[in-house]
């Protein structure tokens, strides 16, 4: 089988033209120039030209080096040449590979500009796993066989791994997601120390496989590797159908594609709502370094050419991850976001989501009136359920690749780190005690217990404090001594590479 309709020897011979006009823009450039030059020469100084381009083309560069047209097309020209033959050398052999493994690379992935494809790496990887099912399922440790299994399929071409998934049974890769999430970090017996992969190394598999694999072959993966479609059947949203602190009701939460785009022009730190999820520790986090620093939380996000979504998170060792998924949200029956969202952006849940995917210090309990009930209290990892409920230094590692800094709720060290530059988070009382009497209705109405805020501002002696609810929530605006009494934990992070 071939792919049709592409004369790949005129292909090639466009891009040889390419060449030879890149190497001759400069000596044109040249020759122009030194016309240029002769018939001012000719008008005793007076201008050769009205036009911008030639005058640029006279003026020249700096040290030979040219940069106006036509000279500067020589490395623009160079480079579509080398991009036109990578293309064409992959077309070729994608239509080698499938003739050799019997079977079709998917249309969307036969001109990515990749190394070819090699049927030998799709072979060997296909024997590794066909080799691990023959194996125990780790009781003597198989972590070395996993990670050799995962180091060859992790570095397949895209259209390499599409044969492989085409080729590869449902049965053998549930098989090998057992093995994988066989994992005893905790156990007393040695040898069962090096069964499976640790969290951060199966997500990361899972998600470099995403990350190339074809449409029609993703949710087969899904399917393999469940883990990067965390679930929200225990969260207390979707148990209880509505947020006891905000009041807001949830019906049908369920999973599907949201229709805003991942960006907006309006500023990242503020353009994040934290949802219907009990997650303010995390989305905390989230703003505040988003408004402190919103070019590190962009470059932290990027959709691929297969229309996942990769979001960099460190995981529970400290390791970076991009961490991909799907596009599909938690949803309501109105088709709107259950979880962190913008204002017409969707950047915050892909983080979100990451995070759930990601997170490893999950221990169960929570002060929601459910202690005990295991469809509410329970430790949890890969899931959204893992994200309610828990302390402000657990999320910044996750967030900006470094442990947060304790400095408790000291006025003078909060400032000093918010005037760093620093994303501080702090944690209100369990309870209304310190709130003063005086205030109005609408300032106590403003604080919230239990609740993690963000440090937003610091202005004429007092701490304003913003509210990961979203922008529109009232921000609480406190004096020194009433943010010592009605607030602790308060974390300084700190930015990994700042």
């Amino acid at each position: 089988m071939s792919y049709q309709g592409f004369d790949l020897p005129r292909v090639r011979t466009l891009a040889g033209d390419l060449r030879k006009v890149s190497g001759s823009s400069t000596r044109l450039h040249a020759d122009v120039k030194k016309v240029l030059e002769d018939a001012e020469s000719q008008l005793n100084g007076k201008p050769v030209t009205q036009s911008g381009k030639l005058a640029a083309v006279k003026l020249g560069g700096v040290f030979g080096i040219t940069f106006a047209p036509p000279g500067n097309l020589a490395g623009p020209l160079s480079d579509m040449a080398g991009s036109i033959e990578r293309r064409a050398n992959h077309l070729e052999k994608c239509s080698e590979l499938m003739d050799k493994c019997q079977g079709t690379v998917d249309p969307s992935l036969a001109f990515s500009d990749e190394p070819p494809p090699d049927p030998k790496k799709v072979s060997d990887a296909l024997k590794a796993l066909q080799d691990m099912q023959d194996k125990d399922t780790g009781s003597n440790g198989n972590r070395d066989d996993l990670r050799d299994v995962a180091g060859k399929l992790k570095g397949l071409t895209s259209a390499e791994l599409d044969m492989f998934l085409n080729a590869a049974t449902p049965e053998q890769l549930a098989s090998l997601r057992d093995q994988m999430a066989n994992a005893e970090e905790d156990s007393g017996f040695l040898w069962l120390k090096d069964n499976g992969l640790p969290v951060g190394e199966r997500v990361d598999f899972a998600s470099t496989l995403l990350s190339k694999a074809a449409p029609h072959n993703q949710d087969k993966l899904l399917t393999a590797f469940p883990w990067l479609q965390p679930g929200f059947e225990s969260t207390d949203v979707y148990l209880d159908k509505f947020n006891a602190q905000t009041g807001k009701s949830t019906n049908d939460m369920h999973y599907g594609l949201p229709s805003d785009p991942l960006f907006t022009d309006k500023p990242l730190g503020e353009d994040i709502y934290q949802g219907q999820l009990g997650d303010c520790w995390y989305i905390a986090s989230l703003t505040a370094t988003a408004q402190r620093d919103p070019d590190f939380i962009r470059n932290g996000i990027r959709e691929n050419p297969n229309g996942t979504i990769s979001v960099r998170v460190w995981d529970g060792d400290g390791n970076q991850r991009w961490v991909t998924m799907n596009r599909e949200l938690p949803l309501d029956e109105n088709g709107s976001p259950v979880g962190a969202h913008g204002d017409g952006s969707t950047w915050a849940a892909y983080y979100e989501k990451a995070f759930a995917i990601a997170y490893e210090g999950d221990s169960g309990g929570a002060p929601d009136d459910h202690e005990g009930d295991s469809r509410y209290d329970r430790t949890e990892q890969g899931s959204y359920g893992a994200l309610e409920w828990d302390y402000t230094d657990k999320a910044p590692p996750y967030v900006t690749g470094k442990d947060a800094e304790d400095i408790d709720t000291d006025y003078d060290d909060v400032k000093e780190a918010y005037d760093g530059g620093h994303p501080v988070i702090v944690a209100s009382n369990d309870n209304t005690d310190g709130v003063p009497d005086n205030w109005s209705k609408e300032q106590k109405d403003a604080y919230v217990t239990r609740h993690v805020y963000f440090v937003k501002e610091i202005k004429d002696g007092k701490i304003v404090l913003g509210n990961p609810w979203g922008p529109d929530s009232a921000t609480v605006t406190v004096t020194q001594d009433e943010f010592e009494d009605m607030f602790d934990n308060a974390q300084s992070l700190q930015i990994e590479g700042k």
